[in-house]
């Protein structure tokens, strides 16, 4: 019986260059899409405005170095926006959510307490939960607290792309969101947002495409 070869003719120069030129056009559209998104979050922030005292802020948890024991910058500005919307008077109550790794044996939230303690803030205006690890859960987990707190005047406290997110999952009247500026100062600032407007993409379209409890057992196997 005769063998059967395969070769494999590498493309010519014309090819690589189609293949380059495709490519090209599919970064610029992407950029081109990043940007759109980035200025629609931008006018979604600019339209949100607290004129009055809210009963509870809700800080969502972002990334935390075990290694370091250490925030990251983005989580810090979460916390310190949490910080200056009570001193200010604009809320009565702190809710912490995210960041439950069991198997790890970490909780954001508290940590995030802790964070807040560690500021002058009054441990008693404080609450927290223990089982939330996405946005989704985080938001499940804080309604339990709102509801059963009787909170009415709710303000969500995240980072700029994160809040424009969270607004998409959020269907509650009286609910109003807060963030800090984007930090673009530098090439990695911007190159740093770009991941995280992707990250924002990857996420609404897995919860657009797959059910919840699917999605949320995706997550939890992921970050746990």
């Amino acid at each position: 019986m005769k063998q059967l070869k395969i070769f494999f003719i590498p493309p010519n120069l014309k090819t690589w260059k189609k293949i380059a030129v495709i490519l090209f056009a599919l970064t610029i559209i992407d950029i081109a899409f990043g940007i759109l998104y980035y200025h629609k979050v931008q006018i979604f922030i600019s339209n949100q405005t607290i004129n009055s005292k809210a009963d509870a802020g809700v800080v969502f948890f972002g990334s935390y170095n075990l290694l370091t024991n250490e925030f990251d910058n983005d989580t810090k500005q979460r916390l310190t926006n949490a910080i200056h919307l009570y001193k200010s008077e604009k809320i009565d109550h702190i809710i912490c959510v995210g960041g439950a790794r069991k198997k790890k044996k970490f909780l954001g939230s508290r940590e995030m307490r802790n964070y807040l303690i560690r500021n002058n803030i009054n441990s008693e205006i404080i609450y927290y939960d223990s089982l939330s690890y996405d946005t989704i859960s985080n938001w499940h987990e804080a309604l339990k607290i709102i509801n059963r707190n009787h909170f009415e005047k709710i303000i969500i406290i995240s980072s700029p792309l994160h809040v424009y997110r969270i607004a998409k999952i959020v269907n509650r009247n009286n609910t109003f969101f807060s963030t800090h500026a984007f930090n673009n100062k530098s090439i990695s600032d911007y190159f740093s947002t770009y991941k995280n407007i992707h990250h924002e993409w990857a996420a609404l379209i897995l919860t657009a495409l797959l059910p919840e409890k699917s999605y949320l057992k995706l997550l939890y196997w992921y970050r746990n």
